[in-house]
């Protein structure tokens, strides 16, 4: 089964539309509804399909996942790399990551990016795979798993790497257990670490 289809596969059932929904409604609670957002390593457009009232930008590098987001949703998306992105400076208000910065070996390349096309007062939303968690780290362990790609498996590493560029917050959120989704900010239970924040100037 490739990439795209088993990402489609997850996002159409029920336990990951309750996983992408909960990410949809963190990502929401931090950003202003008329915010130009961009939505670095979108896949096939999941957020988007979340935020249809809203200006959002899907970048992807894979063309088979750009092609497939724009079958699905009616978003602009744009092939593109994290580490050059083919957008203008300071012309987002956001720039969300959802499980994407774990993923990229020169993470501070991407957020050098990320924070020269962020406004000066814009928003960065990062949400990460946490590792702490029990279910990031069974899947880590499980063979044939999405996880095993991690480039970055230390996820409090990843966060203090964010900080080095924005000036904000961590959290933990979306508790999972045995495909039970459920509210906790337990960072052995969390599987998402958040960090949200502004460039440093």
């Amino acid at each position: 089964m490739s990439d795209v289809d088993s990402f489609v596969r997850f996002c159409e059932s029920e336990f990951g539309t309750a996983v992408l929904d909960r990410e949809a409604a963190y990502v929401k609670r931090h950003l202003s509804t008329d915010d130009r957002t961009l939505d670095v390593g979108c896949g096939i457009g999941s957020l988007e399909e979340r935020f249809p009232d809203r200006e959002m930008i899907g970048v992807d590098r894979s063309e088979t996942m750009i092609r497939t987001a724009r079958n699905r949703v009616s978003a602009p998306f744009v092939l593109g790399d994290a580490t050059a992105l083919p957008i203008a400076t300071a012309s987002v208000d956001a720039i969300v990551f959802v499980s994407t910065l774990e993923f990229i070996p020169d993470i501070g390349a991407v957020l050098a990016e990320a924070t020269r096309v962020l406004d000066s007062d814009g928003t960065l939303v990062a949400l990460v795979l946490n590792t702490r968690s029990e279910y990031v780290r069974s899947n880590l362990q499980r063979e044939g798993s999405y996880f095993q790609r991690m480039v970055h498996r230390d996820s409090a590493a990843v966060a203090d790497t964010i900080l080095e560029y924005v000036e904000g917050k961590q959290e933990f959120f979306l508790g999972i257990s045995d495909e039970r989704v459920f509210e906790s900010t337990d960072p052995s239970k969390a599987a998402i670490s958040a960090v949200v924040g502004t460039p440093i100037a």
